[in-house]
């Protein structure tokens, strides 16, 4: 999948990307007494004002198995960082719960921040979370992590069951509130329910192509990515190695994540294929792109296999945007 016409990479302003990147899992890895984003870590503050950062999705992790913590307290403060890191950062970030307030943080020069939740363990078996989760400016929100939730089951799940009848309650209450629905980490069956039932379209934050890496069922099946797109859906390439290559041992590199972007353009389509880097959640980052500064770097390589420059602004940020305009607008 290759654009006709060879883009030319002179003069080019980083800056010119709008990048959007649909998944960090940065929250984890601040300070409750500053949470400040440090410059050792993928998602700092040097590399989100050099890199061309528009809009970065902040996810709260809520699975109480990987943490040890229970869900909703564990959320909760994730969510109290979030708020506090955007009033920190007041001078150059902003706090984006729709496309207006992300037009007026572009238009101040700020970074937007998107608050997401990562696993659906964190209602508790209560909708009444989700909507409390929605005044707190949540606007993804991911049924379960790999694990099984009060809401279905996750691509980690030894029986695959799909959703539960909440489950079915929350995609629904998702789409009357206004929240994109993120189907990473979500089982197969849970999948195709989920897309099924939606009345909006969906994405998947984080997440890459099976047919490259078949022994990872993170990633999607070439079938999954037709639907997810004929749906008017979203998915963003991860960084995460084995997700990349199919084995941990296997190193990941820019060319790696560039092969997974054209294959989910040619099958999802290129309107439909973003970056969601799940910097911050991945324990080391592809080589080329090391943290949230090589942004522009993927764009540029795309550039040089001959991809047109519209379609290039589209994945580094625009296909994601017209989504979050089309639910949260």
């Amino acid at each position: 999948m290759a654009a006709p016409a060879k883009a030319e990479l002179a003069g080019k302003d980083r800056s010119m990307w709008n990048v959007v990147d649909t998944h960090t899992d940065a929250l984890l890895r601040l300070s409750d007494d500053a949470p400040r984003l440090l410059n050792d870590r993928h998602i700092n503050e040097a590399g989100l004002r050099s890199g061309g950062a528009a809009l970065i999705a902040f996810a709260a992790f809520t699975d109480a198995a990987a943490q040890g913590t229970p869900s909703l307290p564990l959320g909760l403060k994730l969510v109290d960082r979030y708020w506090r890191m955007t009033e920190a950062y007041a001078d150059w970030m902003a706090p984006v719960a729709s496309m207006a307030q992300y037009e007026q943080a572009r238009a101040a020069g700020k970074v937007g921040a998107l608050l997401t939740i990562e696993g659906g363990g964190i209602l508790q078996g209560d909708l009444a979370v989700l909507r409390l989760l929605h005044r707190l400016g949540a606007r993804m929100f991911s049924l379960t992590w790999s694990n099984t939730t009060e809401l279905g089951c996750g691509c980690a799940s030894p029986e695959d069951t799909g959703l539960t009848p909440l489950g079915f309650s929350a995609v629904e209450e998702c789409n009357r509130l206004g929240i994109i629905l993120d189907v990473s980490h979500l089982s197969d069956k849970g999948f195709w329910q989920l897309l099924e039932h939606s009345r909006q379209p969906v994405a998947a934050s984080h997440s890459d192509a099976r047919a490259l890496c078949p022994d990872q069922k993170r990633d999607l099946t070439d079938e999954m990515l037709k639907a997810l797109g004929a749906a008017g859906g979203y998915v963003g390439v991860n960084y995460c190695h084995p997700f990349l290559t199919n084995s941990g041992d296997v190193p990941a590199a820019l060319e790696d994540v560039v092969r997974h972007i054209e294959h989910m353009a040619e099958y999802a389509g290129v309107a439909h294929v973003g970056i969601g880097t799940d910097y911050d959640g991945i324990p080391a980052a592809p080589k080329g792109l090391e943290d949230c500064s090589t942004y522009p770097r993927v764009a540029e390589a795309l550039l040089k296999r001959g991809w047109a420059e519209e379609d290039v602004k589209g994945i580094m940020g625009e296909n994601f945007l017209r989504l979050f305009a089309e639910v949260c607008g």
